[in-house]
């Protein structure tokens, strides 16, 4: 169980650095800002990048 645990937190850093990193790169504006509801960019971004620690990390 512990393990489920670890695997959780990272996963939730890596969703927060994903969107972090595309609100830098002006590919992801939040919805209270003004954006659109839905984000392609960010949708893919979290995908990959959750697909990619899946692999690595099973």
């Amino acid at each position: 169980m512990t393990h489920d645990l670890v695997h959780a937190v990272i996963t939730g850093a890596l969703v927060f650095s994903v969107m972090m990193g595309l609100q830098k790169a002006g590919l992801y504006k939040p919805h209270k800002e003004g954006g659109p509801r839905w984000s392609w960019p960010l949708f893919f971004g979290v995908a990959v990048s959750v697909f990619i620690l899946n692999l690595i990390w099973p």
